[in-house]
């Protein structure tokens, strides 16, 4: 432990998944104050409450790391049946959480710099069968940090993409069924022990000057460019 955080208030949405309760708990390690989300928000005014409350229960926010996804993205199925309704639940609701997420954030780091970290999983890259809006939505996501970096790096806020291996999501799917080799450090790692680390790193002020990027952290599995 090196205090990296300390003083250091972080929200992480989405900790009902081990995922995020993994990262959450090495942010806390290092002395952030963690404050947990579990769903999502459907509107920019709930996601403003959220934050709202943390600002004035704990302080500004200095770190968002947003891993919430609706359960719905998580069960497969044959992209020619996906409805509208399905489409809107997964592709839709995620980016538009996403973006209200960010709307909220942003009046809290403004001027004073902060650190955005999503939970972007290497499917978004390599593809999933069966989860095809998810995927889609991730990678948007994924674009969508790139283009805000590029926008609020004057400011001192980065933005970056924590890509985990997709054995850390509830879909009962491993890193062999979405890529050609397995891993290379022989696992997906540890949420708190392996990834936590590079979430630390990200989050702090060492990765001041690091921003748009996507950090595969899978065990070896994704090497592509």
């Amino acid at each position: 432990m090196s205090d990296a955080l300390k003083g250091r208030i972080a929200v992480v949405t989405g900790a009902d998944q081990p995922i995020a309760q993994g990262l959450g708990r090495a942010l806390g390690s290092e002395g952030a104050t963690v404050v947990e989300v579990e769903g999502a928000w459907n509107s920019r005014e709930a996601a403003d409450t959220v934050f709202a409350d943390v600002r004035d229960r704990f302080g500004p926010v200095d770190i968002v790391l947003h891993a919430a996804v609706p359960a719905i993205a998580f069960e497969p199925m044959d992209l020619v049946d996906v409805d509208d309704e399905r489409f809107e639940a997964i592709w839709e609701r995620m980016l538009r959480t996403t973006i209200f997420l960010l709307q909220a954030a942003y009046p809290q780091m403004q001027g004073r710099g902060g650190r955005v970290l999503f939970v972007t999983p290497t499917m978004s890259m390599s593809g999933a069968a069966g989860l095809a809006p998810y995927t889609a939505a991730v990678e948007a996501q994924r674009v969508l940090i790139k283009a805000t970096a590029r926008q609020w790096g004057p400011e001192g806020i980065t933005l970056n993409s924590l890509a985990p291996a997709p054995e850390h999501l509830p879909i009962g799917m491993s890193s062999t069924e979405v890529s050609l080799a397995p891993s290379a450090l022989g696992g997906p790692g540890d949420p708190e022990l392996d990834l936590g680390p590079i979430a630390v790193f990200l989050a702090s002020d060492a990765g001041h000057f690091v921003t748009g990027a996507t950090i595969s952290a899978d065990g070896g599995v994704w090497m592509a460019p």
